[in-house]
């Protein structure tokens, strides 16, 4: 998907349960020219919702009801590798005890943080995700500048 300025963006997958907050947060991204490709409000959504529109970043809370937010991602990382999760954790709730390599997702995020921070974050992860797949297709990086033998 391409910007108002020509380059490619990021497709996103949002998943809030809280349906203003989700609403809220997809007028910000969109703003920000952040494909947002559907939103979910459980993690039962989530995962259907992905299969269909196979984004490459899902912006994800992480206690949801139905199925939460971890164990949703674990589930779209055996059906859909190539896309990066970043979990949305408050403070108010208890702080995650792994590591997001631990948890297999790309990121946490603190809910509230500033919409620029969200918006590097999600092309951080959109970058990390073309550069996994370029290495799987090719087994290097596609344009990849190498050196000169010694």
């Amino acid at each position: 998907m391409q910007s108002s300025r020509g380059g490619l963006r990021p497709r996103v997958l949002l998943v809030e349960d809280d349906e203003e907050s989700r609403h809220l947060l997809r007028e910000l991204l969109e703003a920000e020219e952040v494909a947002v490709v559907g939103e979910a409000g459980n993690g039962v959504e989530a995962l259907k919702l992905a299969l269909e529109a196979e984004p490459e970043v899902v912006l994800m809370d992480i206690r949801m009801p139905d199925m939460g937010g971890l164990e949703a991602a674990r589930l779209l990382r055996e059906s859909l590798p190539f896309t990066q999760v970043i979990m949305l954790t408050a403070y108010d709730g208890p702080l995650p005890t792994r590591t997001a390599e631990e948890a297999g997702v790309y990121a946490y995020l603190v809910k509230g943080c500033s919409i620029g921070l969200m918006k590097d974050i999600i092309e951080q992860a959109w970058h990390y995700n073309g550069g996994i797949k370029r290495r799987g297709e090719g087994g290097g990086l596609t344009g990849a500048a190498s050196l000169p033998p010694a």
